[in-house]
């Protein structure tokens, strides 16, 4: 009966204690829980505002810094081969270009150019024969990826100095024209067509952008091109040089 009685009072006890401690927890819980909840959604909202505030400003600059442009330029090309009594002339680098914006400072060129330099013979006949002429127009044209820096300036500003540099593949091109001649110019004989040819290059340079409105901005700047082809263009297989250019500048609206 002892015994009995021992066990009961020892249950009753046990239940008391866990009655005690589950008491204890709900009030610790309900004098604690709102108050760290409202902290942890104060943090978890404050968090997603700066992230949502970043992504937008991100998404705004990649959107100012979207545009085109057009620009032409001397390129001073070293080192090319010349002909005795050949009378050359070089049309002035051309480049367009597409640009996409990355960030408040950075966005990303997909350029296209073109460069041409044009060589021309002439011979004067023997023995009564007409003079002959042999003419071989190259063109060089480059498709460079560039990255553009802004490294002190907003897309908001007006006026905005720029570093670029890239790399890409280039385009050789030889249209050799001939009347009589002896293929003078070039080895490989006097034939007339065009050949192609293909090759890799790049780019470095700096300039800077007004922006005359929201839209329409005038750029000048230089640039050092460097291009090797995988086999000779006009003569030559590498064109390399300093270069200066100008143009106009157009910013896609949104």
């Amino acid at each position: 009966m002892h015994t009995v009685r021992s066990r009961s009072c020892r249950s009753v006890l046990r239940a008391i204690t866990m009655l005690l401690a589950l008491g204890g927890t709900a009030r610790a819980g309900v004098s604690q829980t709102p108050d760290s909840s409202k902290a942890n959604i104060a943090q978890s909202d404050a968090r997603t505002s700066d992230s949502a505030s970043i992504a937008a400003t991100e998404q705004r600059a990649e959107l100012a810094r979207r545009g085109a442009g057009l620009s032409v330029g001397p390129w001073n090309v070293q080192g090319l081969h010349t002909t005795q009594g050949a009378m050359y002339t070089v049309m002035p680098a051309i480049e367009g270009y597409f640009q996409k914006g990355l960030d408040l400072h950075l966005a990303l060129e997909t350029t296209v150019g073109l460069w041409r330099r044009t060589q021309r013979l002439t011979q004067p006949g023997s023995f009564g024969s007409d003079s002959s002429t042999e003419s071989v127009s190259s063109y060089v044209v480059p498709l460079f990826t560039t990255l553009k820096i802004y490294p002190f300036t907003k897309p908001s500003q007006r006026l905005e100095p720029y570093m670029l540099g890239g790399i890409g593949f280039a385009i050789g091109v030889d249209d050799r024209r001939t009347n009589g001649g002896s293929g003078s110019l070039l080895s490989g004989g006097a034939q007339n067509g065009v050949a192609l040819v293909t090759g890799f290059g790049f780019t470095g340079g700096a300039g800077v952008e007004w922006r005359f409105s929201n839209a329409f901005g005038l750029a000048a700047g230089t640039r050092y091109r460097w291009v090797r082809f995988l086999g000779d263009v006009g003569g030559d297989d590498t064109f390399k040089g300093l270069g200066f250019d100008a143009g106009i500048t157009y910013r896609f609206q949104y």
